[in-house]
């Protein structure tokens, strides 16, 4: 039995040892959630006729908000074991990912985050409103009004 109880204590301090020294980047947080979100700015992008018609210049204006806010407010804390990636929204953390032996797992899947996007102070925030507004511009009135 001590052999045993010897035995389990190591198995124990082995994973422990290698959750500890195989805790992803924080590079490998960001690039995880930015790989989601591009993907959900695709989806929100495409469930808008406007913003469809130009969606290379929607999606980059998307796109280049997005990484500059993840860049002011994507902060990842580090743990002994696991580290965790947050998102800093309206003055409180809000856990987005989790990251342990090598792999990161975002902790909000694609629709939680599309319903997020489609938010309208979230829309402002990416710029997707300015966007609109530049389309907009660039195309006659009679064509903006029949959408």
């Amino acid at each position: 039995m001590k052999k045993f109880l010897i035995g389990i204590l190591l198995v124990v301090l082995m994973a422990m040892a290698l959750a500890a020294t195989t805790k992803p980047e924080q590079t490998a947080h960001y690039d995880t959630l930015k790989k989601s979100l591009t993907s959900v700015i695709g989806k929100v992008v495409d469930s808008h006729p406007l913003l469809r018609q130009y969606n290379a210049i929607s999606t980059m204006t998307a796109l280049n908000a997005t990484d500059e806010y993840l860049k002011r407010n994507f902060l990842v804390f580090d743990h002994t074991f696991y580290n965790v990636g947050t998102i800093l929204y309206q003055d409180m953390f809000i856990p987005v990912s989790v990251g342990f032996f090598g792999q990161v797992w975002l902790t909000v899947d694609e629709d939680d985050l599309q319903r997020l996007a489609e938010r309208p102070e979230v829309m402002q925030m990416l710029g997707v409103e300015d966007a609109l507004k530049q389309i907009k511009n660039k195309i006659p009135p009679a064509v903006v009004s029949h959408h």
